[in-house]
């Protein structure tokens, strides 16, 4: 794809130097009208003439060339441009902690301000960190590659977590002259955490409230009562009650209830009385 590229480069100045020969030799023929065409083209061309023509040849082909480069600078200047004005707010910080360069996500964010002067990071958005060892920009003054770390930006209306990730901005020398901050938004993820930590909260007090019966259970042949961890022989409705959620409430069943008023309670065996009448 290069090579084609140049290719191309080179057929335009050939083009353009032969036009120039013969627009030249045209308007020479032209404005003195001693020469044919052909002679002020080829057949006789003074020293001098070659000279000029050369140096107009050599002075547009160095004008294409200019024009060209600038065009191929306005295009990746358009290029980068449209690379860091993404979605994601990325930011660029001097050693001074100015900010030099950010993209409009980023401004859209934490604002413009007035006039486009240059900001300090810590005066733009302030943070608990700031001109601290635990810097974004200390950290990689250091000799940190990247760091990151967690932030917010909080406002009248809502509060939005980002995670920030920083890495060195160097120069033509490999120096570091600063750092470029990318902040990727989690607030979404961040409400989604909070919404699953009540849950799991909710849900793990709600375990805490029951009380699981299990095991062997050492209870009376006779009696029913239940024996205890402590050696204590207890009622089953008591044992279960200090065992679990559940509430008692007290009736006699039919065959208790037979045993005890036998004569209030029919036995179920008696055929009922035959009322039909004579």
């Amino acid at each position: 794809m290069q090579t084609d590229t140049g290719r191309i480069k080179i057929a335009y100045l050939l083009g353009m130097a032969v036009a120039i020969w013969l627009l030249e030799a045209f308007v020479h023929a032209i404005l003195f009208g001693t020469d044919t065409f052909w002679n002020a083209l080829i057949f006789d061309v003074s020293v001098h003439e070659s000279y000029m023509r050369l140096i107009i040849m050599i002075s547009a082909c160095m004008l294409y060339l200019l024009l060209l480069k600038t065009k191929t600078i306005k295009e990746k200047e358009t290029q980068i441009e449209n690379i860091l004005n993404n979605v994601i707010p990325i930011c660029i910080t001097d050693t001074d902690y100015r900010i030099v360069m950010a993209n409009d996500s980023y401004w859209s964010i934490w604002g413009r301000p007035k006039g486009n002067k240059q900001i300090r990071c810590f005066e733009h958005r302030p943070g608990e960190t700031c001109r601290t060892d635990e810097c974004a920009l200390q950290r990689i003054m250091n000799g940190e590659h990247e760091y990151i770390a967690e932030t917010k930006k909080e406002s009248h209306n809502q509060t939005r977590y980002f995670i920030l990730t920083a890495r060195p901005f160097l120069d033509g020398d490999n120096k570091v002259r600063g750092i470029i901050e990318s902040f990727q938004d989690i607030t979404e993820r961040k409400r989604l955490e909070d919404e699953k930590g009540v849950l799991i909260n909710e849900l793990q007090g709600s375990l805490n409230k029951v009380k699981l019966l299990s095991g062997f259970l050492p209870i009376c042949a006779s009696c029913k009562k239940i024996r205890d961890d402590q050696g204590y022989w207890k009622q089953i409705e008591s044992y279960i009650r200090d065992h679990s959620e559940a509430e008692f409430s007290h009736g006699i069943c039919p065959d208790c209830a037979r045993k005890l008023y036998p004569d209030f309670t029919p036995d179920p065996d008696t055929p009922p009385a035959d009322s039909t009448l004579p």
